[in-house]
């Protein structure tokens, strides 16, 4: 059994969907990353006013040791407060209250006038930031010595907010990408709704319920719909057009069928007396095949250029009319296209350049123009066949583009040629004109729309 390929939506959605989630993934590295760094920063900064604070309240005692006189931040007096300082000295140390006890172990040696930056760990594993800052210190004898201050802070409030703000983001971020999804869900259906009714009117067609498609659908669609349309107007009037042709048919030969049986009834099956009713049951169906070849039918338009086929019912013709010489020329406009079925376009114009031949003197006109308007994407063709005949007087121009009828009953015929020249034009929404041609004959001008 052949297995179904998702839904058009179903792509979409999953597309946007990991789209979605990358996206968000890496705005919320990037933030954190933000974060983090404007978190390391801000307890730097805190860091480093503590130093100042301890430089600018120290003093040296009587043994040489540098000692803060007194503590400007109340966390260094608090015992596990998280903030911690002290001062190295060659005479002695001195560590703030709230490091005792806590295996603070600041490992840098900075140089005078140098500072340093480091992670490192409590006795309890906690993690702190520490800045150690080289100082030179003059005492009053214009000695000099030299001291390190460190202040450190631990971390732990910092990653709790750190998580609290990684929280934060991954249910903000989980909330939007869910929110987008069923935004972009709606939009989606609302997006695609065309489509589904395109599907809906598809099968309609099929069932029979309807015979061609609505109107009024979007321009990504109009081009698509418009074509379809053609199509199954084309097929439609093609399809009527053998029906008829095989009811001339059969129409045809009654007469003659009739005429046989009477011969045979009455005795008289002489070859003599069979022969002309034979001859015209030949005509009558070479006739048809000739129709038949000129419209096979075909289902794909695509642009087709009219120079060739021209050229070639024109050689055609004149062998078929070789008696009458008949002096054809074919003007075709360089570039001159139209998509039309190639069968189609030879039962066309092989029916109006048949006729002119039929009912000519010496010569006939073809020409084949584009035809353009503003609101069409491709252009239309303009097909004029011009013989210098008897002409059609105005009266009968109507009456002959009727089944059966012709101009001119002295001249072989079925009647049929210009009603399935207008046909196949009607098919391609075209027209079908007759009128004087200035060879002084009948002018027959077909106008085939552009799309």
């Amino acid at each position: 059994m052949a297995s179904t390929a998702p839904s058009l939506r179903s792509r979409l959605l999953l597309t946007l969907a990991v789209l979605l989630l990358v996206a968000a993934a890496a705005a919320a590295l990037a933030l954190d990353a933000l974060y983090r760094n404007l978190g390391l920063r801000a307890i730097e900064d805190v860091l480093d006013a503590q130093v100042i604070a301890l430089i600018a309240t120290a003093e040296l005692d009587g043994d040489g040791r540098l000692l803060p006189q007194n503590l400007a931040e109340p966390r260094l007096a608090a015992p596990g407060s998280g903030l911690y300082a002290e001062i190295l000295g060659s005479q002695g140390s001195w560590r703030s209250p709230s490091a005792v006890g806590s295996g603070l172990n600041l490992a840098a040696q900075p140089l005078p006038g140098e500072r340093r930056l480091e992670a490192a760990r409590l006795a309890d594993e906690t993690p702190v930031l520490g800045l150690s800052l080289g100082v030179r210190w003059e005492t009053q004898d214009g000695q000099a010595r030299d001291f390190v201050i460190r202040a450190a802070e631990s971390l732990v409030p910092w990653q709790r907010e750190l998580l609290r703000v990684r929280t934060g983001l991954a249910t903000g971020f989980l909330l939007l990408a869910v929110l987008l999804l069923g935004g972009l869900a709606i939009a989606l259906r609302f997006a695609l709704e065309p489509l589904r009714r395109l599907e809906h009117e598809i099968a309609d067609i099929e069932a029979g319920r309807r015979e061609r498609l609505g109107d009024a659908w979007p321009r990504e669609l109009a081009g698509v719909t418009g074509n379809l349309n053609a199509l199954l107007v084309g097929e439609r009037k093609r399809l009527e057009r053998y029906r008829t042709t095989l009811g001339n048919l059969a129409h045809s030969l009654k007469t003659p069928l009739a005429a046989l049986r009477g011969l045979l009834e009455r005795g008289q099956a002489d070859p003599a007396a069979l022969t002309p009713q034979l001859d015209r049951m030949q005509a009558i169906v070479q006739h048809q095949l000739k129709r038949a070849v000129f419209g096979s039918s075909g289902t794909t338009l695509i642009d087709q250029a009219v120079a060739e086929p021209l050229e070639q019912l024109r050689s055609a013709l004149a062998k078929v009319y070789a008696d009458k010489q008949v002096a054809m020329s074919v003007a075709v406009s360089p570039g001159a296209v139209y998509p039309i079925d190639a069968g189609d376009f030879l039962e066309l114009a092989g029916n109006l350049m048949d006729n002119a031949c039929k009912y000519c003197r010496r010569e006939i006109r073809v020409r084949a123009t584009p035809w353009t308007a503003a609101a069409w994407r491709r252009p239309g063709l303009l097909l004029e066949v011009e013989d210098d005949g008897g002409g059609i007087r105005p009266a009968e121009r109507a009456r002959v583009l009727e089944r059966g009828v012709r101009a001119d009953e002295r001249v072989a015929g079925q009647g049929i040629g210009l009603a399935v020249s207008r046909e196949v034009a009607a098919a391609y929404g075209g027209s079908l004109e007759i009128g004087s041609s200035r060879l002084g004959g009948a002018r027959v001008s077909v106008r085939l729309p552009g799309r």
